[in-house]
């Protein structure tokens, strides 16, 4: 007999977290959007991977203003990153946000909630996101006042 593995879908329950940019295409199933896998960065669910999908122009394809993809672009790149030559897909890649994590109505899949995306806080940027199990007065404990 064939053996074969099993790996049930891990769904997390709602929470604000830090999100990085995994992967991202475009994809025409439900209408232009673009498909991003997204990974956990830190906290309960550090290395949490996850399928969401972002909406684009019904007639051009492109990524409008006021979209959760035009959201995604602004929180990893910055304000004006729609003035700059060269930015791409591939430029979302090994980037970070933060937004709500949420499920879907029926439960099957984790999204980031339209309207909850923004820029990692500028004090997070360079550093790396501690996880509960660290104790954060263990950085201090060899100082001396």
């Amino acid at each position: 007999m064939t053996e074969i593995g099993f790996a049930p879908k891990e769904i997390i329950p709602q929470k604000v977290c830090r999100l990085e940019v995994m992967a991202v295409d475009k994809a025409d199933t439900y209408g232009p959007q673009l498909a991003l896998k997204l990974k956990v960065v830190g906290g309960e669910h550090d290395g949490h991977t996850f399928m969401d999908y972002a909406n684009r122009d019904e007639d051009t394809g492109q990524v409008k203003q006021g979209s959760k993809a035009w959201s995604i672009f602004e929180a990893c790149l910055g304000q004006d990153f729609h003035k700059r030559a060269g930015v791409s897909l591939e430029s979302l890649v090994g980037k970070q946000f933060v937004g709500q994590v949420m499920q879907t109505r029926t439960g099957s899949r984790n999204k980031v909630e339209h309207g909850t995306v923004g820029p990692v806080p500028k004090e997070e940027v360079n550093t790396t996101p501690q996880t509960e199990a660290e104790d954060p007065d263990e950085n201090f404990a060899n100082l001396t006042f």
